[in-house]
């Protein structure tokens, strides 16, 4: 029992060195989010001429600005399409770290179902440290369906109102309650804090 709990603690710990990934990806979301956002608000200014000033008296200036920002707008829906990818393998590695926990419990060693349901010491049982990797997967699937709708739904017509939203969605990632998955972290690796 003692070394099947040690197997699906490394399963927890690449779960772990996943959630550091996503973290990553989130900060670099944001960022391009930010950016996205920023010119969507300037392309709507340069398409008045009243904001041009004294520049409106060069030729082709409004059309030149204009095309270099939608260029650049471009390459940053591009890089968050890059980085929605990157997000959904993240979600593929969660969701194989737990299958392959549960098939490595259950499939691979011959533990009773009150086994599963045996808490010994401080290790909870082996249920509970499926439920948590299913759980975690969960949140970071439901987490990344969110982002992928937010993104998608940043347009030129969004308003200032809507990318305010979208992007406090996005920075608070809802679905995934950090408090909920730093309690089931501190459960699976007690013996370790002691």
């Amino acid at each position: 029992m003692e070394t099947v709990m040690r197997k699906v603690q490394q399963k927890y710990k690449k779960l772990r060195e996943e959630m550091g990934r996503w973290d990553e990806l989130q900060s670099g979301l944001l960022s391009h989010f930010h950016s996205a956002s920023s010119i969507i608000d300037r392309l709507r200014l340069l398409s008045d001429m009243n904001n041009y000033g004294a520049l409106r008296g060069i030729p082709g200036i409004k059309e030149a600005l204009l095309g270099k920002q939608m260029d650049t707008l471009q390459m940053v829906f591009c890089s968050m399409r890059e980085k929605m990818e990157e997000f959904h393998a993240v979600v593929l590695s969660l969701e194989k770290i737990a299958r392959d926990a549960n098939q490595l419990v259950k499939g691979g060693s011959a533990l009773t179902p009150q086994q599963m349901k045996l808490q010994i010491g401080l290790w909870p049982s082996l249920d509970y440290c499926l439920e948590g990797l299913r759980t975690i997967y969960e949140m970071h699937q439901s987490e990344y369906t969110l982002k992928l709708s937010l993104v998608t739904s940043l347009t030129l017509k969004s308003t200032s109102a809507e990318i305010a939203a979208m992007n406090q969605l996005l920075v608070d990632q809802p679905n995934i309650p950090k408090d909920q998955v730093q309690a089931i972290f501190d459960r699976i690796f007690a013996e370790e804090i002691c």
